[in-house]
């Protein structure tokens, strides 16, 4: 896992630092470490943070504060790095989270010293013209002086007079100066200094005479070039060694950001989650994946608290270490500040060892078995464990006889459950399995695999011990039948029943396993299903509302016009008079629309509640006309509009002037009542959010009355009102004895009910 963390780092000093992590001993750091990675993985996949490369500045920084001036490519490397720590740090500030802030705190802004270096060095490391106004005006004439000394060494190139001699007509260079290659048996006839041979003798680089004083021209620029970026350079590393201090903070700090981004990532890989701290010693792995397996990787959940010692069995190679040093890496990774690959929940709790006995350690060179090398790791783990000590141990009591093994194995066992210790052991011992059946505080756990095929499925299975399966192991590995019947023959009766105990066992285990799958994918399903259907639901009432309010406004638009176009004819004198028949009839037109439709007027239930007195000052929505109320027919009012008469339900009336409040006394309140209600009420044909306030009004009136039992009639239908409507009436505060109907009442078509 180091060596993941590792190669996501992109700094030297963080590539070091991860490979050195360790889990901590102190659980105030955990809990730091722990927040801090979670803070930083934020940052990481909101896209806002990027430790960029970045070399190890210690020695070059070093070397710069005692006057040692750098080459050009490692000032460069050491401005980029600074670079990549300021913009790590300009990330970091999106972030509240105090730890954060805390890791960040040793940063010192260094702009100018990157400007400078940045300014003045490119990527590749060369000096700039623009590193100095001296070093640009030497470069200037550099490239003049090389112009005019290649233009005297082409001329000679050109001349006739030499053209026997010219070797090939290319001008070179040797030595930082131009010369002309001239064959060797003419080297007396050309005029110039010799600066060197080619590897045959045939060739002679000679300088000519003519461009001497131009070689020499540049052969100073060139010097004085080389010195003034060493006086560059100089500059440079001193402004380097003066901030030495400052380096090493903010290269430390970016090492840190660049070890924590090396988590988020790793973690990222391994869908991994931040775990849950615990003061206790305990643990609580939910669905948790070995973090080296990736896809192959069967999540596993584990629990160690009440159960303080878990006895795995099973067969070879059925997944039982993968299983133990899963939960080891969980535990040490949580303790480095890692994330583990496991489900949200999971809870690691506060442990101060964490001990391990995994593998063969025989030696020959130290003259030690591999039972006395056990011993020897399980009396240094007896020595130290306490409450705060988890201990992993892969077969406990092995490589000795089964019967003594087993005996010192669940000694030692007790041994640890006396000091409170937790631990997770392996074992193909049967002394073991009925100990940790028979022992409180220790439970059995088993490896899963395929009854039919033998095959492992690295499902661990709590509670139920496991079968080492020899047998069928040894008849899949191709061993004789006979070899295995003598075996077999071998065994004692009380392991024979054993092991068959253990195998309907483990056949029952895989048939509820397959079961509890089954049963989970269904109920995933159905939990799909649901959640379509209620969206569904929701959109079709959405609609449904939608519709309504459209339809409303165009009844309420044309019943309107059809008022005014009344009104313009009364007030031209013609007859504009609506009879009672012609009302009731455009009144019950009204109440079937809305029936059919599914609509309901603003306030329907509400209005239909309320009681109209004669010479009320009124207003009709529907009509958009105000009107005086003429009479309350119970569920419609016959009103007045000008000249024209008509009948409206409750529903689209809006009263505007007060209330008429009529005082009685509680007993004419009640004889009232008595004398309004019945001990029936027939709500078929509607809905239950229209038939719910009716049965309300009802109930209420009822125990104003002293009517009880009640009968409600709903019709049988779907049910679903009548279903409804009992569902409502249990949790009524004013009712008892909820029931359907007998066959002389109506069946389930009726629900009788009494009043408290």
């Amino acid at each position: 896992m180091r060596e993941r963390v590792v190669a996501a780092t992109n700094t030297e000093r963080g590539a070091t630092e991860a490979s050195a992590l360790a889990p901590a001993s102190d659980f105030s750091e955990v809990r730091r470490a722990q927040r801090a990675t979670a803070a930083i993985r934020e940052l990481v996949e909101s896209a806002d943070l990027h430790v960029g490369r970045a070399i190890e500045t210690a020695p070059f920084v070093e070397r710069c504060a005692v006057g040692v001036a750098l080459g050009a490519s490692d000032l460069r490397a050491i401005a980029d790095s600074l670079a990549s720590a300021a913009a790590a740090f300009n990330a970091t500030r999106a972030s509240d989270d105090g730890v954060v802030r805390e890791l960040t705190s040793g940063y010192r802004p260094l702009r100018e010293l990157i400007a400078a270096v940045t300014n003045a060095l490119d990527e590749r490391g060369t000096v700039l013209d623009r590193a100095s106004p001296a070093l640009a005006r030497i470069r200037k004439q550099l490239a003049q002086a090389q112009g005019e000394a290649r233009d005297r060494v082409s001329a000679l190139l050109r001349s006739a007079k030499f053209a026997k001699a010219i070797q090939d007509s290319v001008v070179t260079i040797r030595e930082g100066r131009f010369v002309v290659p001239i064959k060797a048996e003419f080297s007396g006839e050309v005029p110039g200094i010799v600066h060197d041979t080619s590897s045959s003798g045939q060739t002679l680089f000679v300088e000519p005479l003519a461009a001497l004083d131009a070689n020499n021209r540049l052969r100073t620029l060139r010097i004085e070039e080389e010195r003034e970026v060493a006086r560059v350079l100089e500059a440079l590393s001193r402004e380097v060694g003066k901030h030495a201090e400052a380096i090493e903070g903010n290269i430390a700090m970016l090492a840190v950001l660049d070890v924590l981004v090396a988590k988020s990532r790793v973690a990222r890989a391994m869908q991994a989650v931040a775990p849950e701290l615990s003061d206790e010693s305990a643990l609580d792995v939910r669905e948790g994946r070995h973090p080296l397996l990736g896809e192959r990787a069967i999540p596993q959940s584990v629990t160690l608290g009440d159960v303080r010692v878990l006895v795995i069995s099973g067969p070879n190679m059925g997944g039982k270490t993968v299983s133990l040093k899963m939960i080891g890496l969980f535990v040490a990774m949580t303790y480095c500040g890692m994330q583990l690959p496991a489900a949200e929940g999971t809870r690691i709790g506060r442990f101060e060892r964490l001990f391990a006995d995994i593998g063969d350690e025989q030696s020959i060179a130290d003259n030690a078995s591999t039972f006395s090398a056990h011993l020897r790791r399980m009396r240094e783990i007896l020595d130290a464990a306490d409450a705060r000590t988890l201990v992993l141990i892969d077969e406990i009591g092995g490589g000795t006889e089964p019967n003594a093994g087993a005996a010192l194995a669940i000694a030692m066992i007790e041994q640890l459950l006396q000091r409170g210790s937790c631990g997770v052991v392996t074992t193909h011992a049967t002394e073991l399995k009925l100990f940790a059946h028979a022992t409180p505080g220790v439970a059995n756990a088993s490896v899963r695999f395929d009854p039919q095929t033998f095959a492992p499925t690295y499902h661990l299975d709590v509670g139920t011990p496991g079968q080492s399966l020899a047998f069928p192991l040894a008849i899949a590995m191709g061993l004789s039948s006979e070899l295995i019947d003598r075996a077999e023959a071998l065994l004692s009766s009380r392991e024979r029943n054993y092991e068959q105990a253990l195998a309907d066992l483990a056949a029952v285990q895989a048939r509820l396993a397959t079961e509890r799958d089954r049963v989970a994918r269904e109920e995933r399903h159905v939990q799909t299903l649901q959640e379509n259907l209620r969206a569904r639901t929701e959109a079709l009432e959405r609609e449904r509302r939608s519709f309504g309010t459209r339809a409303e406004e165009r009844l309420r638009e044309a019943l309107s016009g059809f008022a005014n176009e009344l009104a313009r004819r009364s007030d031209r004198g013609g007859r504009a008079k609506v009879t009672p028949a012609q009302s009731e009839l455009l009144t019950r037109v009204l109440d079937e629309l809305h029936r059919d439709l599914g609509i309901a007027p603003e306030g329907g239930d509400e209005a239909a509640a309320q009681r109209f007195e004669p010479g009320d000052r009124v207003r009709v929505p529907s009509l958009g006309q105000e009107a005086d109320v003429l009479a309350d027919n119970g569920d419609t009012v016959l009103i007045a509009i000008g000249p024209m008469r008509t009948s409206v339900t409750k529903g689209d009336v809006r009263r505007l002037g007060p209330v008429r409040v009529r005082k009685q006394s509680a007993g004419a309140e009640a004889l009232a009542a008595s004398a309004a209600t019945t001990a029936e009420l027939d709500v078929r044909g509607k809905r239950f959010v229209e038939a719910e306030p009716v049965v309300d009004r009802w109930i209420d009136e009822a125990v104003l009355a002293g009517n009880s039992p009640l009968r409600l009639i709903h019709g049988k239908g779907t049910g679903l009102l009548g279903r409804g409507l009992q569902e409502y009436l249990r949790a009524h505060p004013s009712v008892k004895n909820v029931r359907y109907g007998n066959e002389n009442e109506g069946g389930s078509g009726v629900t009788v009910f009494e009043l408290r």
